[in-house]
């Protein structure tokens, strides 16, 4: 039975000749094609066919037949060999194309599922290996931009002032101005932000929309960088190609900035915990254990000529004992502040302990050292705004003097020699330099 006679059948006919072009068909293959049988006569059968891309490479026979107005019908096709050519049976399979690509999507969004996974712990482990807070924000702008495939990436962190600044990546809307309707919205939000299009940032506003088409950058991903409600900055990634976002792209900035948030915090609270070890509470100042790191610092150093100025209040422990503990320590502050201008940029203050300071310096002679002292001497017996008249405030100084390279160095004998020739200078009445006996 020739095809044209086999209109009945539940299947598309069609005879080939040994060149692949259409002999015969049915009606079904007809009204599939969109051609009548005098149109499909002599032409090609592989103009009419598509190959389906089939899961793990395989066709198994799936092929979509084009129709002239431009649609496609999946079908499968069934060869044999008649004399002189081809017969081939076509069954409609539109349901198992419809199910191959389904389960194409769903292979796909497993090994970007995996893929994604295996980035947040790499990135997790990289993350906790960062020592400086610069590390850990390159080590994000180089894991978002590989994360997304996006052409730049940038991270905008949050000043001492309350501002956003770059401090790390790229950013190709060449300035932070031009990136403040960003930064701003997605801060406001607390949440991905994605954007595609300049036509979507024209929405958000008219300056994101001309600052991303002066720029070429065509979509946006924003994430806060937040943990326990403190938000710490924003990261961009910045495409210059067109691109959608698909249901995972905003979870996985999610985690990335939760990641970086958690080291973030980490970092900020391991180095305040390192601060408060070296510092003073009340005044801020460097302490007696950053002081001792400090001097043997010094001792490292090429040879140096090094004075030890020790300072101890002069009336502080009347004002203590008659005003009270916290005028006290308003009294501290202000001292720790009036020794800070009165050395010289690369001196050292630290707070000993009590009503005591130390002050280490680099001089070129004795008369430089001498100077300093004198000028902090001055400094401190200038009358108090704090204080009520009848509480004299004032300074008595011992100082000490070695060379870095002595074999006699040693940080312990300096202090000790500055703090025996201040008790010399507090003998003799206050409010003096004197200089050690050694």
């Amino acid at each position: 039975m020739r095809p044209s006679e086999a209109d009945d059948l539940p299947c598309a006919l069609v005879e080939l000749d040994a060149d692949g072009r259409i002999v015969d068909a049915n009606s079904l293959f007809a009204e599939w094609t969109g051609l009548t049988l005098t149109e499909l006569v002599g032409r090609p059968f592989a103009s009419l066919r598509q190959r389906i891309p089939a899961i793990g490479g395989r066709s198994d026979g799936l092929v979509r037949l084009a129709n002239i107005d431009g649609t496609a019908r999946a079908v499968i096709v069934d060869s044999r060999e008649i004399d002189g050519g081809q017969r081939l049976a076509l069954v409609d399979a539109t349901e198992r194309a419809q199910h191959e690509q389904e389960l194409m999507r769903s292979q796909a969004l497993q090994e970007r599922t995996r893929n994604r996974l295996q980035l947040i712990i790499d990135s997790s482990i990289a993350f906790s290996g960062a020592t400086t807070e610069q590390e850990l924000v390159d080590i994000l702008a180089t894991t978002v931009a590989q994360a997304y495939q996006a052409e730049q990436a940038g991270v905008f962190l949050i000043d001492e002032l309350g501002a956003f600044t770059q401090a790390s990546g790229t950013n190709p809307l060449r300035s932070v101005p031009e990136t403040d309707p960003l930064v701003s919205r997605a801060a406001s939000l607390r949440q991905v932000l994605t954007i595609s299009g300049t036509a979507a940032a024209d929405a958000v506003t008219p300056a994101l929309g001309h600052a991303m088409r002066d720029s070429g950058v065509d979509a946006v991903l924003v994430a806060p960088i937040q943990h326990d409600d403190v938000l710490y900055g924003i990261f961009v990634a910045f495409f210059l190609h067109p691109r959608q976002f698909d249901s995972e792209a905003a979870p996985l900035a999610d985690a990335l900035a939760g990641q970086a948030a958690q080291a973030i915090t980490t970092l900020r609270l391991q180095r305040k915990l390192e601060h408060a070890a070296m510092h003073d509470e009340t005044t801020g100042l460097p302490n007696r254990r950053r002081l001792e790191t400090q001097l043997l610092e010094y001792g490292l150093a090429s040879s140096a000529l090094v004075a030890t100025l020790f300072i101890d209040l002069d009336g502080f422990k009347r004002v203590n004992d008659s005003l009270g503990h916290h005028v006290g320590d308003l009294l501290l502050r202000e001292v720790g502040e009036r020794l800070q201008v009165a050395v010289r940029a690369d001196d050292f203050v630290a707070r000993y302990g009590g009503d005591e300071f130390v002050v280490v310096c680099e001089v070129p002679e004795v008369e430089a050292a001498q100077e300093v002292a004198d000028r902090i001497r001055r400094s401190i017996e200038q009358p108090f705004q704090d204080l009520p008249e009848g509480f004299p405030i004032s300074a008595s100084i011992g100082m000490s003097l070695a060379r870095t390279q002595d074999p006699g160095w040693n940080p312990d004998r300096l202090i000790r020699e500055a703090d025996h020739a201040m008790y010399s200078a507090k003998n003799a009445g206050g409010n003096r330099v004197v200089g050690s006996a050694a």
